[in-house]
């Protein structure tokens, strides 16, 4: 009895306290967080969302509901009941917070939905969970949960999300985001609003990845946000359901990198960071060296001057991405990638004696009904199919209809294990870019021949989870896999992850949300698709080297046809000196952790230019000629990357995050090598940054 008392009483210490606030609100306070809710008019609103300075983050409340559900009875007829529409019957003060009951009428019978937020004492955050009862026969389809209606314009007026690197948002009436978790639309669970100097934090811990949507649409009052969770359906229903995760809602200081910082925290202890930081992993070592990455096409007759040619002008460990290297066309006949254009082995063996380490693509999704492989091998069978029972079809640059295929089905799974396996040991390719996986949407497959829960849940993360097990089962030593962008679920089972399809907006800018989570967790190169006139522009293309450097990406991912003509030897210049400075600088942007962007003041000249966005449209930039990162490394030294986008040298401040009452060697790196070392102490640094350039600023205490 008496330690039963002292576990209780730890728990009231630790928890949130609960006050009735004014007008009949319930308010949940644990001193860096207030989550308030009234019933008083018999529906659940929230109130009351602040943090420490009592800004209040919901707007003028309605009464929207907090959470929706879909429910499927046993005639297949699907009704759609939320919070505001059921009839609420109790609230409850918990241990550790407060529970919310609703009773809803399915059928002829009343079921209960319960709805428990908690907290702990002293935390700026806290914990929403879900759960629903189904009669015998009915099914839940989809829960959307939580919905955060009434979210304050004026408080809010930054949005950022895991699109790609990152996207950043300005708050205004239409502003709207919705995309589908896995996929590299949102790469990661969290959004962050923030304003002010705070940011509201709002994400799904879920270990397991479920198939989820999320969205934030805005109009002229408020915006909200909300989590859609579709699960695999059971097969004979009833019983009781619960959101397989909690859901994260809270206030933290300061912005998209703060907000980050939360999800870091939970992130690094996922099933998929079990791998551990880039220095421990097992990732060839020639890979770890890479400074800069080409993008070459077609046979290898047509690309061999080039690349050697290339190989001499930079001067850097460079790996090639080899595409069209197969005999069919481009996004036609996948996966009939064999046999590959003559030459192809002989080549890659060429290419590797010039120092270039070689990786041609294949596509890991998607397959062309009219191939031999969907015709002849069977792999109609393994399609992706809707409810209906008819695969689903995109349509790309080819204009051929491809089918996406189900991952969890063993014919596709060895599939891409055999073209991977082919190419490794035939070929004797370095690495495979599997395309898609890490990009493209999960589809909601209803296939019953597949053996999964039909409609949702981790299904799909699982299927290309074995998939890959077994293509790394079969990799030769010192070979690699790659895919197409940056789902986090794969982050262990892929060595690098190539970042292009970030989109380019005039209000939507791109921010490095995703190494400020996954810096030193993983490799990256690349950072947008270059435009056909970026080159010859000159600034969007300088534009795009310099953010890729500072985010801590291996340099380029540009075709070595473009960048090695005459005409562009200055941005191939730039793209040289920037790999250069790539090389001293492992310790912070391979395998150090991301602490943000520093501001360069001083001679720091603005350049402002349009372009032509990767996907459609044109998007203005308004950039300082010199930007830069603060970086950690494992041994505790701190860095800065800067870059120089313009042609003239400027002399720039900086500070960085250096510890008060310490002082430091500091050592500049250029592309040369090291410059100087000198004794510093926190404060601006003055840096003279070189045209086209870039300069590695490493702080030490040793």
């Amino acid at each position: 009895m008496a330690l039963f008392l002292l576990v209780l009483v730890i728990c009231l210490l630790l928890s949130a306290t609960v006050e009735a606030g004014p007008g009949g609100a319930i308010l949940l306070r644990t001193g860096e967080l207030t989550v308030g809710f009234d019933s008083t008019s018999g529906n659940l609103s929230l109130t009351e969302l602040s943090g420490t300075d009592g800004r209040n983050w919901i707007a003028k409340p309605t009464d929207g509901a907090l959470w929706r559900i879909a429910y499927a009875g046993p005639d297949g007829k699907v009704e759609e009941i939320g919070s505001d529409k059921a009839e609420m019957i109790g609230v409850a003060h918990t241990a550790n917070g407060l529970e919310f009951v609703w009773e809803v009428l399915l059928g002829t019978e009343d079921r209960e939905v319960v709805m428990e937020v908690h907290a702990k004492k002293g935390k700026p955050l806290s914990y929403w969970s879900l759960k629903a009862e189904l009669p015998p026969g009915w099914k839940l389809t989809r829960a959307d949960f939580p919905i955060i209606p009434d979210i304050s314009t004026k408080a809010a007026t930054k949005m950022a999300v895991p699109l790609g690197w990152g996207l950043e948002y300005e708050v205004k009436p239409g502003m709207g985001y919705e995309a589908t978790y896995p996929s590299m639309s949102a790469a990661m669970q969290f959004l962050a609003f923030y304003g002010g100097g705070k940011a509201l934090y709002v994400g799904a811990h879920d270990m397991q990845a479920n198939h989820k949507v999320f969205s934030a649409h805005a109009d002229d009052k408020s915006l909200t946000y909300k989590c859609a969770n579709w699960p695999g359906l059971p097969e004979k229903g009833g019983g009781e359901y619960e959101v397989p995760y909690e859901s994260v809602v809270g206030m933290v200081d300061g912005g998209w990198y703060e907000a980050a910082q939360v999800y870091r925290e939970f992130a690094l202890k996922a099933p998929w960071s079990k791998a551990g930081p880039v220095s421990k992993r097992p990732i060839p070592q020639w890979l770890k060296d890479t400074d800069l990455w080409l993008r070459v096409e077609f046979g290898y007759d047509g690309i061999a001057d080039v690349c050697k040619r290339a190989r001499e002008f930079f001067d850097v460990p460079t790996a090639l991405h080899w595409y069209k290297w197969h005999e069919i066309p481009y996004d036609t006949l996948y996966p009939d990638y064999f046999p590959t254009k003559p030459g192809f082995a002989e080549g890659v063996k060429e290419l590797q004696a010039e120092g270039f380490h070689v990786m041609p693509y294949i596509n890991g999704r998607i397959v062309d009904p009219n191939s031999k492989g969907w015709n002849e091998e069977g792999l109609s069978k393994s399609a992706s199919r809707d409810e209906k029972g008819e695969p689903y079809t995109e349509v790309y640059g080819s204009k051929v209809p491809l089918n996406s295929m189900c991952p969890y089905t063993a014919p596709w799974q060895d599939k891409v294990v055999g073209l991977v396996d082919r190419l490794t040991h035939e070929c004797g390719v370095d690495s495979v870019y599997i395309d898609q996986i890490g990009c493209a949407w999960a589809y909601r497959c209803y296939d019953k021949s597949h053996g999964h829960p039909l409609g949702g849940g981790h299904y799909w993360v699982d299927g290309y989870r074995k998939m890959l097990d077994k293509v790394r089962a079969k990799l030769p030593k010192g070979t690699m896999i790659t895919t197409e962008e940056n789902i986090e679920c794969w982050l262990d089972q892929f060595d690098a992850l190539l970042l292009v399809n970030t989109s380019a907006s005039t209000d939507r800018h791109v921010i490095p949300l995703f190494p400020a989570v996954y810096s030193g967790r993983t490799i990256t190169f690349g950072f947008q698709y270059i435009g056909k006139d970026d080159i010859a522009q000159s600034k969007p293309f300088r534009a795009k080297m310099a953010r890729e450097f500072i985010y801590g990406a291996q340099m380029g991912w540009v075709l070595a046809e473009q960048i090695m003509r005459p005409e562009a030897v200055k941005e191939a210049e730039f793209v040289r000196n920037l790999a250069k400075c790539r090389g001293n600088a492992h310790k912070f942007l391979l395998e150090g952790r991301f602490l943000g962007l520093v501001d360069a003041t001083g001679d720091n000249p603005h350049i402002k230019f349009t372009a032509a966005a990767p996907f459609g449209g044109e998007y203005t930039l308004d950039t300082p000629s010199v930007i830069g990162s603060a970086w950690k490394a494992e041994d505790g030294s701190i860095g800065i990357a800067l870059a120089n986008i313009s042609d003239q040298a400027h002399e720039v401040e900086v500070n960085a995050p250096l510890a008060a009452g310490k002082s430091y060697k500091l050592t500049v790196f250029g592309p040369q090598g090291k410059i100087s070392d000198s004794k510093a102490s926190p404060g601006a640094q003055k840096i003279m940054v070189p045209a086209r350039s870039g300069a590695i600023l490493a702080f030490s205490t040793k």
